[in-house]
């Protein structure tokens, strides 16, 4: 039955959202992400130093191939599609007992809320942290509301809007847009159980030798990918990342329609999975390698904006193939040893599902914060992704427990109201 309450999907949700602070720390030490002036590893080089560094797009960049930096694009490939997964996945649950309406008043007050209210603060907050901002009073009181006028007004911009009045929010955004986009199939899954869209969706789990989930699947994604990546590069959830994210949210939706199929899947082909995933792992390596020799954004795409102009030859379709596999294939390595080892309840589950969203609203000024310390202390590398992650955790910590004690608080920062550990789980 859809309303069993699945104890792994809760876990799994914590655990995806917890890595995005250790992530989001590295990369601004491993890859400049934040700009070198915040990144405690180019703390002593000097401005030639830094422009080098830029120039060879090979250390304290995302174009690096170090062990560590290739271990962070492993990451970044499933991490996010495996939370897009997990919302499709909670959107199935939320909406079994809502009208359109009411669901759509939920999302509102669970995602737009606390996006826009963590846009204004924490916004705000990373620019004070950064030094954007002076720090007396007439430019702080000035700069955070001028914040508010002008995140408000652009935030809907393609690409530019996300990225400048968003930030790291831009994933609430995302997901309301996509729940809103789906609800006429939510309503045909719920209103009709037997319907063609039920049927069509538990037709992909059933099919002989699990072609559905293992091939069906993933080729889909890649088919977004081959359309859409050559235009523009994707991050932040935007260009071929826009539908990508899209499949994977509704392939979450239709786990969950699916549910017997789904998690019969799962415990019978866990093996397979794995091995699948491994041997992903090589071609994706393979083809990142690729990527750097020859300067050809096969992963992020936009190489039709590059010299020469193409729009596909066989190398840019094999990377699209190898792409989305990949990420497929370790999201469903994700779930089908989640749901082997974390389908337990614990009397801190419910307590740790209410930190997820102020704890990710928060951490990226906190992760701006520990950089900023780690700097100041002289530390580097491992040693600075270690601290900073610890100010971080401890941080969004202390923030948590005091915004879940009010009642406007947990409003604004997407708190759910405790609900009985008995009850379905609604685990967006």
């Amino acid at each position: 039955m859809i309303n069993q309450r699945r104890y792994d999907i809760d876990w799994l949700r914590i655990i995806l959202f917890g890595l995005l602070i250790p992530f989001h720390v590295a990369i601004g030490v491993y890859w400049s992400t934040y700009g070198g002036e915040i990144n405690p590893n180019l703390g002593e080089i000097t401005e030639t130093d830094r422009l080098e560094i830029a120039e060879e797009g090979n250390d304290y960049t995302a174009e690096s191939v170090s062990p560590i930096s290739m271990f962070l694009h492993w990451m970044h490939q499933w991490r996010l599609a495996a939370l897009f997964m997990i919302s499709g996945m909670g959107t199935a649950f939320a909406y079994r007992k809502r009208i359109w309406k009411d669901f759509l008043k939920e999302r509102t007050k669970r995602l737009i809320v606390p996006m826009f209210f963590g846009a204004w603060t924490m916004g705000f907050a990373s620019q004070v942290i950064t030094g954007e901002i002076s720090l007396d009073a007439e430019s702080l009181i000035s700069s955070f509301l001028l914040g508010i006028l002008w995140r408000s007004l652009i935030f809907w911009i393609p690409i530019f809007g996300k990225l400048l009045a968003l930030g790291h929010l831009w994933f609430l955004w995302n997901l309301f847009f996509y729940s809103v986009l789906m609800i006429p199939i939510f309503n045909a899954v719920r209103n009709n159980p037997e319907g063609f869209w039920s049927r069509s969706i538990k037709r992909v789990f059933s099919m002989r030798w699990n072609i559905g989930p293992l091939f069906l699947m993933p080729f889909m994604l890649s088919l977004t990918e081959i359309l859409f990546k050559p235009w523009f590069p994707g991050f932040i959830g935007v260009a071929y990342e826009w539908f990508w994210f899209l499949i994977f949210f509704a392939i979450g939706f239709s786990c969950i329609v699916a549910k017997n199929q789904w998690y019969s899947f799962l415990n019978e082909s866990r093996a397979i999975i794995t091995i699948f995933a491994l041997l992903s792992t090589i071609a994706f390596i393979w083809i990142r390698l690729e990527q750097h020799s020859s300067g050809i954004p096969y992963v992020e795409g936009g190489w039709i904006l590059g010299e020469p102009f193409v729009f596909h030859n066989g190398m840019t379709l094999i990377a699209c193939l190898i792409h989305s596999f990949h990420a497929m294939y370790w999201c469903l390595v994700v779930f089908a040893w989640g749901a082997h080892l974390l389908n337990h309840p614990s009397n801190g589950l419910a307590y740790l599902n209410q930190g997820v969203y102020p704890f990710y609203i928060a951490h990226m000024p906190l992760v701006f914060l520990g950089l900023r310390l780690s700097g100041e202390l002289g530390l580097r590398d491992l040693s600075a992704v270690l601290f900073a992650s610890v100010v971080t955790t401890a941080s969004c910590w202390a923030f948590f427990e005091i915004v879940r004690r009010m009642k406007r608080t947990r409003f604004l920062f997407g708190i759910k109201n405790k609900t009985p550990q008995s009850k379905p789980a609604n685990n967006n």
